[in-house]
Order: C-alpha cells, then structure tokens, then sequence
C-alpha cells in the first residue's frame, strides 16, 4: 500500500479510553482507519491543529511520550514509520501474525499491537485484523485469571486463522505471571508457552523474571524504544533492520544513545500547533533521535542501556546511575523474595549535594522494619562502590510509575524526599546501628 495521506483526511479523537470491550473496540476501529489511509488519529494533549505546520503535512498518528520525566510532549508520525517499525518487527519475529491486545492503546506500544494486527490483515489479504473476535475487557486488577480470560480464546483464533499468535506486555505484567504460584498463575504460564513471541518492554525487565520466563518456555523478547521511534527499534539487544545505533559522547565505550532509523517520528507538535524538532539532530548526514539514555554497543552491534543521563545522582562529587543500584538489589540473593520493586533517587542534602535514597516494595510476609538493614546489607557485599548505598530506605505500598511501567523519578524523589523530612529516625550512612531503623513514613507502608 502508499504510505500516503490525503491532506483533506480528518482527525479522529476516540472517547477517553476505559479499559473496557467497547472502549478498546473504538480504537481498534480507528487505528484501522489509519493504516487504510482514511484518517488521522490524535491522542495527544489538547486538541488537534486546525493545520499543520510544514513538514508533518502527512502526519496520521500523535501520540504522547510516557518518559520517566519532563512534560508529555505529543509526538507526530507519518504512516511510513509506522509501516516501517511494522515489517521490521516481522521480519523479526519471523512473520505477521494475529496479536492479542493488552496494553492501553493510548501510548505507541499499544497502538501498534493493533497496526501490526491490521497490517497482517494487509499483507495476508484477511478480511479483517488479526485481533481477537470478542476483545478483552481489561477494567480491574490485571492478573493471572485476567490473562487466561483473554489468550486461551485468542490462542484458539490464531490456531484456527493458521497464524502466529504474538502479544505484548509490560514487565510488571510478565512478573505477576512468571512469579505466582497459584492454578491461575500456572494455566497463565501455559498459554503464554503456546505464543510465538512475547514482546516485553516499556521499562527495565528484571533479570529474574526474564529467567523465569524463559525457564517457563516463555518466547520473550526484550525490546527497547520509544514513542519517537514508533515503538520498539531494538529487540533482545539487537537492532531491527535498518535501524543504526551510535553512541554521542564516548568515554570508556559509554556514551548518550543516538538513534538511526526508518521508523523515527518527524517530531513533535507543540500546544500551538507548531512543529518542533527539539531531541533531533543530524549526525553525519543522517537524522538521529538523540535520546536521554546512557548505552554501551558491543562489537556485535548489541546494545546495553545504562540508565537515563538525567537520572545520574552527583553526591559527594561521585556519580551515581540509578539502575546500577536497582540492578543489584534485583541480582541479590539476599533481597530475593523481599523485595517486589525498588527505585533509587537522589534527594537534596545540604553536605553531600545529593544523597542516595531509595524506596522499596515488599513481598507478602516481609518486616518493614528490617528492610533498611537488609537492603543496605546486601548492597554493602554487591559490587557496588561505598557512595551508592543508599543511606536511608523507605518502605511504600507501590512505586509511582508513568505511562505504561515506567518508574516517574521526579515522583518517586518528591516521595523520598518527604518521607525523609518525616522521619524519626534518621539512617546515618556511618552508622550501622542506625541503619536497623525505619522511618516513621516507613511504618505507614
């Protein structure tokens, strides 16, 4: 098909999505509409441009961003980027396929689970998209007997179709089934086996639960990218054809993470409708997504993402990547079955500039009064230099995330910060008495 649009084509602003059959029906047909050629679809902030600014004449998609900070920007793309991220994942995953929608269709990863079932439908000469008959009604808890609901009927669909079945989740998601021990958790675990690839993405996927998965039989794929890239561009490290990674700013193989690629938006509308190109820049004649992640290329090519540049904590003159700590609180044997989720954040500190906080949730059954001692214990024997242990721990119900399982940093620093200006009982990082006790915030939880 032309990957063109006619300039007259209008917008179309589906109803505040509500998780509902009926909800996620309104933009499956909408997103059909787009890849026909037939309309454009807003889900960005504010209201659609009466006209569009030079250069994004041919936009049909905008989307909002969901980054860990900063403002939501709306983010304009073209249909051939969201064609060319389409094919690329097929050529990927080995084919078009039949995809069961789970994720909210109001950021990029769940849109183009619907584009890609309708490009099947394209390619193949389907009469329809390749999407379940009766669509999942995602309101509630998503949990193990939410999933069985949905993929044991889509799996009988995809099997009668002669098609793949593929479908995409956040690792939050992965984790609950992976990690369960209940019979829904189990039939969960068997129908995820029955999938010809479970994309995973949209923040940091633990490694234990990815080898849990794995250990399951779980066809997960790790995928890296962003609404500027019209959703995953790098999958289990590798990039998809025709993308091209480089590195800005290299020191020790380390760098900011730039982004060549078929699939990369044209950029950005702002609320006056202007078009703007802030995070693009042209590297060597080619148009690159500058990112805000710190990354590592092998020789292979394969890419290793270090953390946000933003994030980066400056105590005591020493730097501080976030997820080097989160990433050894995940390896560690100690923490396993205490710790559910952990977030580390730098909170103003009138000696250190900034010091290293972190906020934790817990398994069922754990002491919220010996997680600060634990948590600084087994970090201690980690290979983690001294400056890195946080110095106080919190203890909360649930991290504060944005977009689709992305950790909201300013959020869960705000946290911090107001739990630490609570507390009665100060953790001194010099002091390992005081390390074994909790903050009054920290009770609470």
């Amino acid at each position: 098909m032309t990957a063109t649009i006619s300039p007259a084509a209008p917008w179309t602003r589906p109803a505040p999505y509500d998780a509902s059959a009926a909800s996620l029906a309104e933009h499956v047909a909408a997103i059909g509409e787009v890849m026909a050629g037939r309309s454009r679809l807003w889900l960005g902030a504010g209201d659609p441009p009466s006209s569009l600014p030079a250069g994004f004449e041919d936009t049909v998609l905008v989307v909002p961003t969901s980054g860990s900070t900063g403002t939501a920007k709306s983010v304009a793309h073209p249909l051939r980027t969201l064609l060319a991220s389409q094919d690329a994942t097929a050529a990927a995953l080995g084919g078009h396929g039949f995809w069961l929608p789970l994720l909210p269709p109001t950021h990029i990863a769940g849109v183009q689970v619907i584009a890609r079932a309708h490009r099947t439908a394209q390619v193949l000469g389907l009469d329809a998209a390749a999407l379940p008959e009766d669509l999942p009604d995602l309101r509630g808890h998503f949990d193990a007997a939410a999933l069985v609901r949905a993929a044991a009927p889509a799996l009988e669909q995809a099997e009668a179709a002669g098609l793949p079945a593929f479908t995409s989740l956040v690792p939050t998601q992965l984790a609950r089934i992976v990690t369960g021990a209940t019979g829904d958790d189990a039939r969960a675990r068997a129908l995820l086996r029955r999938f010809a690839g479970v994309l995973v993405g949209g923040a940091a996927t633990p490694g234990d639960v990815l080898a849990r998965a794995r250990g399951a039989r779980i066809a997960v794929r790790t995928t890296y990218g962003s609404s500027e890239t019209a959703g995953g561009c790098v999958y289990d490290a590798a990039p998809l054809a025709g993308v091209h990674l480089l590195l800005a700013d290299a020191h020790d193989g380390e760098g900011r993470l730039l982004v060549d690629s078929p699939t990369l938006a044209t950029g950005y509308l702002g609320a006056d409708g202007a078009g703007v190109q802030d995070g693009f820049a042209e590297v060597d004649g080619r148009r690159v997504l500058v990112t805000s992640d710190l990354a590592r290329i092998a020789a292979d090519g394969s890419l290793t993402v270090l953390g946000r540049a933003d994030d980066v904590i400056v105590t005591g003159g020493r730097k501080v990547l976030p997820q080097d700590v989160e990433r050894a609180a995940e390896a560690s044997l100690v923490l396993r079955g205490l710790l559910t989720g952990c977030a580390v954040v730098g909170v103003p500190d009138p000696e250190w500039g900034q010091r290293v906080e972190a906020l934790v949730t817990l398994g069922a059954g754990a002491a919220p009064e010996e997680a600060t001692a634990l948590v600084r214990s087994a970090l201690r024997i980690a290979e983690l230099p001294s400056w890195s242990i946080p110095k106080r721990v919190h203890v909360v119900a649930e991290l504060p995330l944005r977009g689709i399982g992305k950790i909201d940093r300013a959020a869960a620093a705000a946290l911090a910060r107001s739990r630490a200006e609570e507390a009665t009982t100060a953790v001194d990082v010099g002091d390992d008495t005081a390390a074994r006790g909790t903050s009054a915030g920290d009770r609470r939880a």
